[in-house]
């Protein structure tokens, strides 16, 4: 008895490592920051997460209804984890902050950004433009390939434009 005993608490103390990635939250606020027009980001409530994409005035026109655009170098998406909370100008300066540190960066690929656009309309006049932002099929990944985090479908949420 006394054998099977301890051969029960080493095997208990003995256990497999699925490695140290830890699934995110991917829980952000509803307000969509933005830089230069079109760099647009949101965080967590603790600003530690960040999800942002770097779009351009062709994903921000003036048509009203739903367009798509695949994820590219040219229209990346990126999660980053920070080791501390990050300030809404994180992203908006000249020279890139040295703190705080980022633990871990996936970016997305494969995905379809889809826009859709809806008329701000103020007593009959055009004030401005809502574009409501979403992905299908988005697969964040590292760089080794190691890390992967998918969605279905994703809703980044509506970023408004005013004339």
């Amino acid at each position: 008895m006394k054998k099977l005993f301890t051969l029960f608490i080493v095997l208990s103390l003995i256990s497999c490592n699925d490695g140290d990635f830890e699934v995110p939250a991917f829980e952000f606020t509803e307000t969509i920051n933005s830089c230069n027009d079109y760099f647009l980001f949101k965080t967590s409530s603790s600003s530690t997460e960040v999800i942002y994409m770097a779009l351009t005035s062709t994903q921000f026109s003036s048509s009203v209804g739903e367009k798509s655009y695949s994820i590219s170098a040219s229209l990346p998406v990126t999660y980053r984890i920070f080791d501390e909370g990050i300030g809404t100008d994180y992203f908006c300066q000249t020279v890139p902050p040295t703190t705080p540190a980022v633990l871990q960066e996936l970016n997305g690929t494969g995905s379809i950004i889809i826009v859709t656009s809806e008329i701000i309309d103020n007593n009959n006049e055009v004030t401005g433009y809502n574009y409501d932002i979403s992905f299908e099929n988005l697969l964040f990944k590292d760089e080794n390939d190691s890390d992967r985090v998918y969605f279905e479908s994703f809703d980044f949420g509506t970023f408004p434009i005013n004339n």
